[in-house]
């Protein structure tokens, strides 16, 4: 089978190798009804066509997210179907279409999953991740980076630092993004500040941890399970928590001489949140990321105004924020932990091993 690239006269392009008989046509992993990884089917594709400001990738890696699973599940009633996840993706430009001016076939690339309207009261004051008119969005409403090539829209794509490989870049808006804008935005943590990691074991966590260290803090990991300790110790936690229950904030003060920390980051949510509470120092700051289940939380409003303590939610950063962050981790040596490679057609295991939890790092899709 050949790639039939008829009437792309007026796209610039780079050349796409012909596949030769006997050779495995393009693949993709469609999603054509919700359920569980099972609903997860490699099929074959034709390559996806351009319209007017998009871009062809040649996906070179794709992150699998916590996300996708909630999108398979059906819970996101954005997502029309049949559709392609995946939107922690990298690769290199192929073809681009009319109208698109910032970027040319041989660009390495990766993405920013969603596009703000640019024209609501939230983006119009500097604030585009809570934009609730997105466009574009890569995995829901655009198919994503589970396949072979993907056609995106040129104002959701980000050029990589020269040098930068691929597959550390792929997580920078996904897995980075979170804990840079609550360590470097919320926190604003210098050398020498202590930090709460909740949840320190997950991509999130790990990721948090590199921020912190490339900053000269004081990363203080919790996590629940004796087991993880060291590993954690290894990947650069300054101190590690063992707290099943989530009530570690008096060992926290114990670590600080009783001051607490500056700022917690908080990827786990209600299960922890009382422990983040009682190890924030005075004038301390929570960036809450993650909630894993929905409960809700009490807090005493004394304490908050004795202690001058601030709490905010974190969405993604903006795509002027995922430049920034590519620079800080190209610049610092920052890797993500990939707990595992995977061929694309294993995509419906590799939600499966997500899902038990028992990742240390990321899973990353290899097509």
């Amino acid at each position: 089978m050949s790639l039939q690239l008829t009437n792309w006269n007026q796209f610039h392009m780079k050349q796409v190798p012909e596949r030769r008989h006997g050779e495995e046509p393009l693949k993709a992993i469609k999603l054509r009804a919700f359920g569980g990884p099972e609903t997860l089917i490699c099929e074959e594709i034709a390559l996806p066509s351009m319209g007017q400001g998009e871009v062809l990738v040649k996906i070179a890696c794709c992150g699998v997210c916590h996300l996708d699973l909630i999108l398979r599940s059906g819970m996101r009633s954005r997502v029309s179907l049949p559709r392609v996840l995946g939107h922690e993706l990298a690769g290199e430009v192929v073809a681009t279409g009319l109208g698109v001016n910032g970027f040319a076939a041989g660009d390495r690339v990766t993405v920013f999953n969603f596009q703000a309207c640019g024209e609501c009261a939230d983006c119009l004051r500097g604030r585009p991740s809570l934009c609730r008119f997105t466009k574009g969005d890569i995995g829901q409403t655009r198919d994503g980076g589970y396949a072979e090539y993907a056609v995106l829209d040129a104002a959701n794509l980000v050029r990589l630092p020269d040098g930068m490989a691929m597959e550390e870049a792929c997580f920078a808006a996904c897995v980075y993004g979170p804990p840079y804008k609550a360590i470097r935005k919320i926190g604003d943590i210098q050398p020498g500040h202590a930090v709460v990691i909740t949840g320190a074991s997950g991509g999130l966590g790990l990721a948090a941890i590199q921020i912190v260290n490339a900053l000269g803090g004081r990363a203080i990991a919790i996590t629940g399970s004796p087991g993880k300790v060291q590993l954690l110790k290894e990947k650069g936690a300054s101190d590690v928590v063992v707290s099943p229950d989530g009530n570690f904030g008096e060992d926290v003060r114990a670590l600080t001489d009783g001051r607490g920390v500056d700022l917690v980051v908080e990827l786990t949510g209600s299960p922890t949140f009382a422990g983040t509470l009682r190890s924030l120092a005075p004038g301390g700051r929570c960036a809450v990321i993650g909630e894993l289940h929905g409960t809700p939380v009490s807090v005493n409003l004394g304490l908050l105004i004795i202690k001058e303590l601030r709490i905010e939610g974190v969405q993604s950063a903006s795509r002027g924020e995922l430049r920034e962050i590519l620079d800080f981790m190209h610049a610092n040596g920052i890797k993500p932990e990939i707990w595992r490679r995977m061929p694309l057609a294993e995509a419906a295991e590799a939600h499966r091993q997500l899902h038990k939890r028992g990742a240390v790092g990321r899973i990353l899709l290899v097509p």
